[in-house]
């Protein structure tokens, strides 16, 4: 009996039970069935019909997970998270962690002189690594010191960062009330601390956290920080760690039905596959979505990684998977840019004292990391969109691929604002977007042009989709991009609202 046979087996075979035992199926339809290959190759059905599984290889207790509701929080609750996010206890807290695993591993104090230059050496080579230019970027963490080195360096901002993109996808209404949430290439746990960290400032929130990680380095680290953070908290289940790697995805025995599946600084590690042979692995993922689910892919904010994210995202964006944000299509075109270098910028957070005892006096620059700039992608299984918004074919507004037959003359167009402010004090540069143009297009607002009809676009949110009439069209050949000019007559209409 092949797969697709056994799969409307199962169908039809969970559609009358709440529950069963997965021995009990096999015995029953297919005999002579591995269970763990079994229950593999059912997952995306389990998916499906919003059933979870638990057990081990000598059985699996399959159950149906009750209906959700969204997680509703208002405009101003959502508001007031994000600005406690990067200054609160919870950022202390995981500073008393991280010197707690620190003397774990070591069994020196955690501002011992040997360990911190250890910790030094080893933020270096990481940085190192990263930045090489040339090569094949091999970043890796099999060492203690090298996962030291993360939790001092990179941990603070990824955690505050994750707490931003979690009230982020609540604000869209894509997280219910009892959210599954699987982290992919977890680390040492950043995203279960970000999550339990936002699950304490909202009673009606719960949540199940899975993840997968595959060096066991992090695997420790990841026990030891994320049993301690949470401790005891009653609506937080954490399930042990499974070890693994993205890239076998197609024999991992994974969660079902999630909710939510989160990709922060890990697909661009893939160096050596092209950002059209990562779709693959969020198509394979998109399967053990429940209905309703989502996926965000977080990267940092720099070129090669912002672009490269861009292209995964518009390869594996088809018939299962939409983009619901931060990109809009407004006139319904696939998107048509050949290169897209955009991201969001939060607040930085507070230097920690590990930080602050690295730097000393003379090297700040090299051991403080507090800045949060991001690039992200939030994937869905059906139609949703932050934005409803589409421009008619009718509209007085013209697309953003049509300006070389406009240049040096005034135009109407609408599209996302996809930067916060690039420029400086004297000349505001914000990236806009419709899907239409393959070069980037560049809002250019002189200061001296700023007036009510144009100011409020220093203080509109991401993402957020505007129309404006009177630019003056102008290209910029250096660096290949459109630059609409803003004067002081211009008008900025706010179409919708991130």
């Amino acid at each position: 009996m092949d797969r697709a046979e056994i799969q409307i087996l199962f169908e039809s075979y969970a559609g009358v039970r709440d529950q069963f035992s997965l021995r009990a199926f096999r015995d029953f339809c297919c005999p002579g069935e591995e269970l763990p290959p079994l229950l593999i190759s059912l997952l995306p059905t389990l998916s499906r019909l919003s059933m979870g599984w638990r057990g081990s290889s000598r059985d699996y207790r399959i159950f149906r997970i009750p209906e959700k509701k969204p997680l509703v929080l208002s405009d101003s609750d959502t508001s007031l998270l994000c600005k406690q996010v990067g200054r609160e206890a919870a950022l202390a807290r995981l500073q008393d962690l991280t010197g707690d695993y620190i003397e774990f591993k070591t069994g020196k104090p955690w501002d011992d002189p040997v360990v911190l230059q250890r910790t030094r050496s080893a933020i270096m080579q990481q940085k190192g690594q990263y930045w090489k230019e040339g090569e094949p970027r091999k970043i890796g963490y099999r060492k203690g010191y090298a996962v030291i080195a993360y939790l001092a360096y990179h941990a603070p901002v990824y955690f505050s960062q994750f707490q931003h993109a979690f009230l982020m996808l609540v604000k869209d209404g894509l997280i219910p009330t009892n959210a599954r949430i699987l982290d992919i290439g977890s680390g040492p746990g950043v995203v279960s601390l970000a999550v339990s960290a936002c699950v304490r400032h909202i009673p009606e929130f719960s949540a199940e956290l899975f993840a997968l990680e595959r060096s066991e380095e992090f695997l420790e680290c990841y026990r030891f920080m994320v049993s301690r953070f949470i401790g005891n908290d009653p609506r937080i289940t954490v399930y042990p760690a499974i070890t693994g790697d993205l890239r076998h995805i197609g024999d991992l025995l994974l969660p079902s039905a999630l909710d939510l599946i989160v990709l922060q600084n890990v697909t661009n590690e893939l160096v050596s596959e092209a950002p059209e042979h990562r779709a693959l692995y969020l198509e394979g993922l998109s399967r053990l979505l429940a209905p309703g689910g989502c996926m965000i892919i977080i990267e940092p904010a720099e070129l090669r990684n912002s672009t490269e994210l861009r292209k995964m995202v518009r390869s594996a964006a088809g018939h299962d998977l939409h983009v619901h944000s931060p990109c809009t299509l407004l006139w319904k075109s696939p998107c048509a840019a050949e290169r897209c270098w955009s991201f969001i910028e939060k607040p930085p957070i507070q230097q920690t004292r590990l930080m602050n005892t690295l730097a000393g006096k003379s090297d700040a620059f090299r051991f403080l990391n507090t800045d949060i700039k991001f690039s992200y992608a939030v994937l869905v299984r059906d139609q949703r969109k932050r934005h409803a918004y589409l421009i008619d074919k009718d509209s007085a507004f013209s697309r953003l691929s049509s300006m070389k037959g406009r240049l040096g003359r005034t135009v109407n167009v609408a599209g996302a604002l996809m930067s916060g402010d690039l420029g400086d004090k004297k000349t505001h540069v914000f990236l806009i977007c419709d899907g239409t143009s393959r070069q980037p297009v560049y809002l250019i607002l002189p200061h001296f042009h700023l007036s009510r009809n144009n100011r409020e676009l220093l203080s509109l949110p991401y993402s957020s989709i505007i129309g404006i009439t009177g630019a003056l069209v102008r290209f910029n050949k250096k660096y290949g991009a459109w630059n609409l000019f803003i004067t002081r007559n211009s008008q900025i209409t706010l179409l919708s609202r991130a």
